[in-house]
């Protein structure tokens, strides 16, 4: 089908499909419900099919050439493709390829098949596709042993975690990749979001991925003292000294809201609104920015007519870093809690279960807001007790759930979703009930 007409840059956007591969076996929606359900935590180390651990960590932290934690959340198998089902890519092609543009393949076919699409329907059309990416692992680890294949440089550049899946299924919508670091991926949703309403495509598949294969990023993040030495994240918590990073990938498949209505599709989750912007000038490039942050959440509500009192959550990016969660916290509670009638903003992390996905980190926040939606339900934040000190809750107006809880008895329960970059790029989300 022709894309639609351009709508209302509030028109609301129906998620009509979704896939994910996330550490500890999570491999569907219910799966990472089954994680949350339990207060699991999945990190482990890195598996020895990766790097040699032993020779990457100095836990006291000494050299500046090795990392003071071989903690993460690892998928079982980021090697394995399936070249018969994806019949165009040869075998020597998919060797060539970064394993996040395999795995965002068979996440693309996914993703369809929940939305009860045909790919043969979709084929030809101007369904877009967005993708949040940042990690150049396979790249470096190429470098170290220079060949070269008529595959090699495709199966390199970034740009191909969207144009390569655009190529498979034959799509001829907007394709890009987009990368802010950690907020990569709910940054990716937001702009299909918006080429959505432009009336750029009809449909779009939108998401991120981050594959952990080299040790160098280990000992980057160590060396800036972000890494934490516990092995966990401590979202919100006295202990947060750091986050523990994670690999997987999650995506969704959108349309406008009429038309998914039109074509009787399933809907996951409704994206009422989003918003990105920058921190500007801080005191340093990877500071945060709570004024910003907070400008961020008070326009994204304001813009699209959303009282703070409709929200029963939000998913924080809650890292467990001394300097990130505190300025996150000042800004929910300016923009949001200190604006409510109805007592404290609940807010909860993920990254306590799974660790931090860097690029890829907005797909399980948001994944887990839908969730909390669908079973109106709030998990607990697993590491989020002894709660900061440093951080007035109460003050503030927001409230980390720490035990399991339903959600707050409304009509039509909200859920907010935050991500923020490194770099100082911001994103959120705001996603209602589906019909």
């Amino acid at each position: 089908m022709p894309a639609s007409r351009p709508s209302s840059v509030t028109e609301p956007i129906a998620v009509v499909g979704a896939a994910c591969r996330l550490p500890g076996g999570i491999d569907t929606l219910d799966d990472l419900w089954g994680v949350l359900e339990l207060g699991r935590d999945v990190i482990t180390e890195v598996p020895a099919d990766r790097f040699p651990a032993d020779r990457l960590v100095d836990a006291q932290h000494r050299r500046t050439d090795r990392s003071c934690t071989a903690a993460g959340g690892f998928l079982a198998d980021v090697t394995g493709f399936d070249t018969h089902y994806f019949s165009r890519v040869s075998p020597r092609e998919a060797s060539a390829m970064d394993p996040q543009q395999r795995l965002l393949l068979e996440l693309a076919a996914e993703a369809v098949d929940d939305a009860g699409a045909s790919r043969d329907t979709l084929a030809g059309s101007d369904t877009a596709v967005l993708i949040g990416a940042s990690s150049r692992d396979y790249g470096d680890l190429q470098a170290l042993e220079p060949h070269s294949s008529p595959h090699t440089l495709p199966g390199l550049a970034l740009c191909n975690a969207a144009n390569r899946v655009s190529h498979a299924f034959d799509w001829h919508g907007p394709s890009f990749t987009v990368d802010t670091a950690c907020s990569s991926a709910l940054t990716a949703v937001h702009q299909a979001c918006e080429q959505l309403r432009a009336g750029h495509a009809r449909t779009a598949l939108a998401g991120g991925v981050n594959v952990i294969i080299s040790p160098l990023p280990y000992v980057g993040f160590s060396a800036a003292g972000m890494l934490s030495r516990t092995g966990h994240c401590h979202p919100f918590s006295e202990h947060a000294d750091g986050f523990v990073r994670s690999e997987g990938a999650g995506v969704v498949l959108l349309k406008r809201l009429p038309d998914a209505l039109a074509d009787g599709d399933r809907v996951h989750a409704v994206i009422l609104a989003g918003g990105t912007n920058t921190d500007g000038r801080t005191p340093g490039l990877v500071l945060p920015s709570a004024a910003a942050q907070e400008a961020l959440l008070r326009g994204v509500y304001d813009r699209a007519g959303i009282s703070p009192d409709d929200l029963g959550y939000v998913e924080a990016h809650g890292t467990g870093t001394p300097v990130g969660d505190p300025a996150e916290c000042a800004a929910l509670g300016r923009a949001l809690g200190l604006r409510r009638t109805t007592g404290p903003l609940p807010i909860g992390s993920v990254k306590g279960n799974l660790g931090h996905l860097e690029a890829a980190a907005g797909m399980p926040g948001l994944f887990k807001a839908l969730l909390v939606l669908r079973h109106r339900r709030i998990p607990a934040t697993p590491h989020a007790e002894p709660l900061s000190e440093s951080i007035d809750f109460e003050g503030l107006g927001v409230r980390p759930v720490v035990r399991h809880e339903d959600l707050p008895d409304l009509e039509r329960p909200l859920a907010g979703v935050n991500s923020f970059g490194f770099g100082g790029a911001n994103a959120h989300l705001v996603l209602a009930p589906g019909p």
